[in-house]
Order: C-alpha cells, then structure tokens, then sequence
C-alpha cells in the first residue's frame, strides 16, 4: 500500500528548499561515519570501564551494521527503485539513473539505525529512556530522510522494519543471557566482601 501511495503521500510535504536543506543535514546523524563511532565508542568505554552491556551493547552493534548493510545492498541492486527526485519522480523499480546499490529501496539510513535502536532496546530492555532515545534517534533519520526528498515513505517504512528485525536477530542470537540476571543490593554488597582463608 506505501509504494502503490507513495508519490502520492511525498507531494502533501511542503518541499520547500529549507526544508531539503534541513533534511540533509539532518541526516548526517544516520550516516555510517557517525553510527560507526557510536558502536566502537560503546565497545571501547564498556571495555575501559569493564562494563558488559556497553561492551555487548557496542559488538552487536557492530554486527547489526554488516548485516543490515549486506541485506540492503543486495535488496537495493535487485530493486534499482528510483529516488523521488531522479527519472520522472514517481519512483519507479528498475529506474535509477544512479548505480544499483545507492538505489532508494530500502532507505539504508533507516535500516542501519532502526537496526541499531532495536539492540539498545533489547539491551536496556528496563529503561525506558533508553527505548525512547534510541527510537526517537531512528524515528528523526527516517523523517529526515523524506525532508530531504531523498527517499518516498515506502523506503524508511520497510528499511526501518528490516534494521528493527536485524537487530532483534542478532541480539536473539549473540546476546550473553548472564548479563540479565539482576542481583539484589546484599548480593552487590556482598560480591565486593572477601574472606580470607582461615577467618
């Protein structure tokens, strides 16, 4: 139903040039050069700090990333859908004037960073500030993406649902299920008592 309304729903945008110029540089926020740092800096910190869900947070991460751009480039080279404003605007499949894989479908700014929201949440699955972060986070690249005409609502639509399952995949696979045992504070307080041999 998105792809069949999409042109459709794009034209009820103002589509005015402040609005593609914010939209671009909105963007930069779902771009692979700033979700990289963001995944090695939790790695990095976890490890400094010996913290295991920044470090695991960081790996999954890490591997949510090459997934979702593997499954992306394939989908975006078989597809070829022409972006909003290439060949005559309505965005046809097999109609892109740029290459196969820079192609519209799926949005890989969505894809990557819904991919990365779904393993936060995942993560902190008790904290909801972090869901609300990390999807609101997600939920400003996709409209970012459509302010700066760069994708139609089909593309971020169906990405960001692939990064989302991406990321519940490889967290249902990978994640340590020992970093979910919660202790009670008597068994924090006790983890840092030592006794010695003989007392």
């Amino acid at each position: 139903m998105l792809i069949a309304t999409d042109k459709r729903t794009e034209k009820q945008l103002p589509n005015t040039n402040a609005q593609v110029r914010l939209g671009n540089y909105a963007s930069n926020i779902g771009a692979a050069y700033t979700l990289i740092p963001i995944a090695a800096g939790f790695y990095l910190l976890g490890t400094a700090k010996g913290s295991d869900h920044f470090r695991e947070a960081g790996m999954l991460s890490f591997e949510t990333l090459i997934d979702t751009t593997l499954i992306e480039t394939i989908i975006k080279s078989a597809t070829d859908r022409a972006r909003p404003l290439e060949s005559n605007g309505k965005g046809g499949f097999w109609d892109s004037s740029g290459s196969p894989w820079n192609s519209s479908f799926p949005s890989g700014h969505a894809i990557n960073t819904f991919g990365l929201a779904s393993i936060f949440a995942h993560e902190y699955p008790h904290t909801w500030w972090v869901k609300v972060l990390a999807y609101g986070y997600a939920g400003t690249v996709v409209a970012a993406r459509l302010a700066a005409r760069k994708h139609l609502p089909g593309d971020v639509v169906v990405g960001g649902a692939m990064g989302w399952f991406t990321g519940d995949y490889v967290y249902a696979k990978r994640h340590t299920s020992e970093l979910d045992q919660k202790r009670s504070a008597v068994q924090k307080v006790l983890a840092h008592v030592r006794i010695r041999d003989g007392i």
